[in-house]
């Protein structure tokens, strides 16, 4: 069988259209013995099964559509779900309900269990052989109760782990011991000013900020460094070893002159056309003349060691 196939659900009961003359309701028994009708506990009776030469009485289409519809009036209450509550009679009748059998009980969603055979017992009564169709399941409130206990059991974890794990971290700390003229530092606290303050300040344990610094502008670094150039026809250029900020311009300090062998250097930044001098972001432009002796200058055409002093923003 597949879920797809066609279940033969009752919507409504066989004959349940038929008028009245054309179905009868079928009785236990048979109200008045060899007439012919149909009843629960014959079924259609022995005289329909006579001739009627010999007496016999047919059976009639009424009582066929009556047991019909008493037989599909009982499938369309099993094919529609529901679990009848308990019946003294009926289990008297049928000598008891079996055992595994489920009835419904007076509150609704409540269902008992046969766990006898031949059960007539009422279910719920002191003794009788009935259970909980739900009999192990927790309830609501068990559950709530359970849960609230897991999650008290969770803080307390929590705690401990929480606790454990600042232990551990506190062990790993090793004090540090202070050498010949050093003093353990016991507090660090900031100053109104953002100066970190050891101890109570009284020797020298100020830390300075950026305001502190040398430079005016805690965002200005330096480059001091020695160029090697080579001039050609008294210039030369010198790329700085980092570029500074694009579109800025650092300030540049070279020395103006320099001591050779058998003469002097005078050195200076170029001046370009508009008046500026010749520095840029990544480096500047120098010139340098010679003097020997004598009355002449001459460019300088040697190679020399530039020392450059560059402050700006990266």
């Amino acid at each position: 069988m597949k879920s797809t196939d066609d279940r033969k659900l009752f919507g409504t009961p066989i004959g349940a259209a038929a008028v009245a003359g054309n179905i009868a309701v079928i009785p236990q028994t048979q109200a008045t013995a060899g007439d012919g009708t149909a009843s629960v506990a014959l079924g259609f009776p022995p005289e329909t099964f006579i001739a009627r030469a010999a007496g016999g009485e047919p059976p009639r289409g009424q009582d066929m559509n009556g047991l019909l519809n008493l037989l599909s009036s009982a499938m369309q209450v099993v094919q529609a779900g529901w679990v009848g509550a308990f019946d003294a009679g009926f289990a008297q009748s049928i000598g008891g309900y079996p055992a595994g059998a489920i009835v419904a009980g007076v509150v609704p969603g409540a269902f008992w269990v046969s766990t006898a055979e031949a059960n007539v017992s009422t279910p719920g009564a002191t003794g009788a052989p009935w259970q909980s169709l739900f009999n192990g399941l927790a309830t609501q409130a068990a559950l709530t109760s359970e849960a609230q206990q897991r999650g008290s059991a969770d803080q307390m974890l929590n705690g401990a782990i929480t606790g454990e794990a600042a232990a551990r971290v506190a062990a790993q700390y090793v004090p540090s011991v202070p050498g010949t003229g050093q003093t353990r530092i016991t507090s660090l606290v900031e100053n109104s000013d953002g100066r970190a303050v050891f101890g109570d300040g009284t020797n020298s344990p100020i830390m300075a900020n950026l305001a502190d610094l040398p430079m005016s502008d805690p965002t200005l670094k330096v480059q001091a460094f020695t160029a090697y150039v080579k001039f050609s026809s008294g210039t030369t250029s010198i790329t700085f070893p980092k570029a500074f900020k694009p579109g800025t311009v650092p300030t540049v300090m070279i020395a103006s002159t320099q001591e050779q062998s058998q003469k002097w250097s005078f050195l200076g930044i170029l001046i370009l056309p508009d008046g500026t001098l010749a520095v840029s972001n990544t480096g500047l432009s120098i010139y340098g003349v010679g003097w020997g002796g004598g009355s002449n200058l001459v460019d300088l055409l040697e190679n020399n060691f530039i020392p450059v002093i560059a402050v700006g923003e990266f």
